[in-house]
């Protein structure tokens, strides 16, 4: 007999020993005996001495999805921390590997000194790379003196992209000027979460991964780029780590909040894109965005999800 259908035994006829459990089951008291302490070590079942206690299967699959739950955050905790040590790392092994640097190199490394060192790398080298950009950014002081006209211009690139993503500072909510600024990006698209502790300033474009020449600035003067896939995949791992720990800032909403209040109105997607100011095509990015994030694959789906949420008032 399989353990399931020794376990459904065990739930319909109670034994209290193994040794009534074998008799019951019609099997050798020793594998009984085996299978017992299978069902134990699984959490279905509790046994001591030959005596067999049981407890309803939605407890103690609580008790197992809860250990387990533990288990993959300890897990994802750990691989966070070892990706972001080689994340660290890199820029400090990229200086050295530049003295051997010759033309016929496959992992191109692009390097920008100055204030505006970070826009400008993304400016020559990642603005077109990807439909995705996500980014850390630990310092905002910087965006408080940028210049509006090219504020403006560094906002227009984002328009066309799928995602674009910003982690910042917890501390950026009490500053009224920063989350004014925060608006008029999610205007654009631009989602934004909150997290305590950024590691460092970083962003990710397509295959492009920028990082400070010192581990930890929030906003370098001297940043680095590599073309490289696999180097902007471990920059993605870590960001989606810390994505998954963050937390949306109040009264901001998501970029796709407008479409849904047009659409639940009876206005068809492409209409309420055109009516934002919007092509359709980012309508479509937008949603599927909303999709993604809501973990469905249907617009009526999406719209129970958003309504669930508590976000579908109408303005």
């Amino acid at each position: 007999m399989e353990d399931r259908e020794l376990l459904e035994l065990i739930y319909r006829s109670r034994p209290k020993t193994v040794a009534e459990l074998a008799t019951t089951a019609h099997a050798d008291e020793g594998e009984a005996a085996d299978a017992v302490v299978r069902l134990a070590r699984a959490g279905a079942i509790s046994v001591r001495d030959g005596a067999i206690a049981s407890a309803t299967p939605a407890i103690w699959t609580a008790d197992v999805v809860e250990r387990e739950v533990r288990a993959m955050r300890q897990t994802a905790d750990e691989a966070a921390s070892r990706i972001e040590e080689l994340v660290a790392d890199l820029p400090a092994l990229l200086r050295h590997w530049a003295v051997g640097e010759s033309s016929g190199d496959l992992v191109p490394v692009f390097v920008r000194h100055g204030p505006q060192a970070a826009e400008d790398l993304w400016y020559d080298i990642a603005r077109e790379e990807s439909d995705t950009a996500w980014a850390v950014l630990p310092d905002l002081g910087r965006y408080l003196q940028t210049d509006p006209a090219r504020a403006s211009r560094f906002a227009e690139m984002f328009t066309g992209k799928r995602s674009v993503r910003a982690l910042l500072p917890r501390s950026m909510a009490e500053d009224a000027r920063l989350v004014a600024i925060a608006k008029r990006y999610a205007a654009i698209g631009v989602e934004f979460r909150l997290l305590d502790d950024l590691p460092s300033w970083f962003w990710i474009d397509g295959g492009v991964l920028a990082l400070p020449i010192e581990w930890g600035e929030g906003w370098p003067a001297s940043v680095v780029g590599v073309r490289s896939a696999s180097l902007a995949e471990m920059g993605r791992s870590l960001f989606r780590e810390l994505w998954r720990r963050g937390e949306p800032i109040g009264g901001v909403e998501p970029p796709w909040a407008p479409l849904l209040v047009l659409m639940k109105q009876g206005v068809t997607l492409d209409a309420a894109s055109r009516r934002l100011g919007i092509n359709p095509r980012t309508g479509r990015r937008r949603i599927a965005a909303a999709m993604e994030q809501y973990g469905v694959s249907t617009l009526f789906a999406l719209g129970v999800a958003w309504a669930a949420d508590g976000k579908p008032t109408a303005r």
